[in-house]
């Protein structure tokens, strides 16, 4: 990470100067770039985790699932624009002159001048300025303002986040992996909670007797109930809530007995 020395770079002092602005200025768009990367990382991985914790508590609903991907992305959007876009657009030339001069005080606003008079047009001392301003640059490298073990620092932050999330998402355990993988691959072939309740839509006969079964996957309550209405109690009692009798820690079942009519 290291640039060539524009202090003995050949031409004249003006040009000079000019390279070790553009490198000062290309170091700290590095670390910006590498600590907005970061920081992006980061904040998908975290996020990730907390709509996990979230949906795990209501076994990952579909609707809650829709919510918990768009909340994922406004996110990272919002941590995209914040720690890298933004910070990139606001580090110009100019910006990499003040942070230098705040950093070396040596220099004793000879950068800052230097930008100013370059940019105003043809000025017959600024060789000599760029002289004066290049004797100091020779104890202010690129590589002081922001050393190569700070870079590497948030190089490897990023790294490790990419890499945990992507464990997560390909072979995280139990519920954090599965959640992973959903929210960011979709759909699993074998959800992790699923309610499976028997049977389904079946006709019987009038004052038969009907057993209903639930069978529970990754889910372990206390008590199940089944909520039922008959045909001649739609629109007054509605639905009655009935307990369900467990036959183990998986599955609850409740016997109609002698059905006088239809049931939902």
């Amino acid at each position: 990470m290291s640039n060539a020395n524009p202090i003995s770079h050949p031409g004249s002092n003006q040009d000079r100067l000019n390279l070790y602005i553009h490198q000062l200025h290309q170091r700290l768009r590095l670390g910006v770039s590498l600590r907005g990367v970061a920081i992006l990382f980061a904040t998908a991985l975290i996020t990730t985790v907390f709509l996990i914790l979230i949906l795990n508590r209501f076994a990952f609903p579909v609707r809650g699932l829709t919510g918990a991907r768009s909340l994922l992305l406004i996110v990272i959007a919002c941590a995209a624009g914040l720690a890298l876009a933004l910070p990139l657009m606001r580090l110009t030339r100019r910006r990499a002159t003040v942070v230098a001069e705040s950093a070396h005080p040596e220099f004793q606003q000879r950068l800052l001048t230097f930008d100013d008079r370059e940019q105003k047009g043809d000025d017959p001392f600024l060789e000599l300025l760029a002289a004066d301003t290049l004797s100091v640059a020779r104890d202010a490298q690129p590589e002081n303002l922001l050393p190569n073990n700070k870079l590497y620092f948030l190089a490897g932050a990023g790294l490790a986040c990419v890499a945990v999330l992507v464990w997560l998402v390909t072979a995280g355990p139990g519920y954090l992996g599965y959640g992973a993988s959903l929210l960011w691959t979709g759909p699993k072939a074998q959800p992790l909670y699923d309610l499976k309740v028997t049977p389904g839509d079946v006709a019987v006969r009038r004052n038969a007797d009907q057993l209903i079964t639930a069978h529970l996957i990754g889910l372990k309550p206390e008590k199940v109930r089944l909520f039922a209405r008959y045909k001649s109690s739609q629109g007054k009692a509605g639905w009655e809530p009935v307990a369900m009798q467990a036959t183990d820690p998986s599955n609850f079942q409740f016997l109609f007995a002698g059905l006088p009519e239809d049931v939902e």
